[in-house]
């Protein structure tokens, strides 16, 4: 082996955390985000949407955006990927500016701060501390993409998020 591949050996498996302690916080963080992203749904943001609902004056539901079963004033003709965020019941309620206020706080609120705060915990730690190893960091990064695509990215539906019915006359488009 040459001194160059030698050092970038060396590199791929150096850390400042021995492997038992990488292979401990990535099982950790990888698994608390799965729970998170379980109990988040389910226990937290009812809550959250309740509280931000009454700062708003409105009742905030889980909706099926772009789809005929959610009209609303703040749609864009081009933007066909039908993904779950924050909507308001009331349908004489939505005004372009307070679903586009509802959709921009159900983006900042669940899709950015609640999903991905784990993954920047992981990023400090392999990056800033240098504690994880390259060989430890990029599966591990792979599997935290994977369960944010899976449960933060508008796709991923639990109890209570349901396509309201569509008006009479329209069809949904999916």
């Amino acid at each position: 082996m040459t001194e160059l591949e030698q050092r970038l050996v060396e590199a791929l498996i150096t850390a400042a955390w021995p492997l038992h302690g990488q292979v401990s916080f990535v099982i950790g963080i990888v698994l608390g985000y799965f729970i998170w992203s379980r109990l988040y749904f389910r226990v937290i943001d009812p809550g959250i949407r309740t509280r931000v609902g009454a700062a708003l004056g409105v009742q905030l539901i889980w909706v099926l955006r772009h789809s005929a079963s959610y009209q609303t004033a703040f749609e864009w003709e081009f933007a066909r990927y039908y993904r779950w965020s924050w909507g308001i019941a009331q349908e004489q309620q939505r005004t372009f500016l307070c679903d586009g206020a509802v959709l921009v706080l159900s983006l900042l609120v669940v899709n950015i701060v609640a999903g991905l705060w784990p993954i920047g915990v992981f990023l400090a730690v392999a990056l800033w501390l240098e504690a994880l190893s390259y060989i430890v960091f990029f599966p591990t990064c792979c599997l935290m993409l994977a369960l944010y695509a899976i449960f933060w990215s508008g796709r991923y539906a639990v109890a209570g998020m349901r396509e309201a019915t569509p008006r009479a006359g329209v069809r949904s488009s999916h």
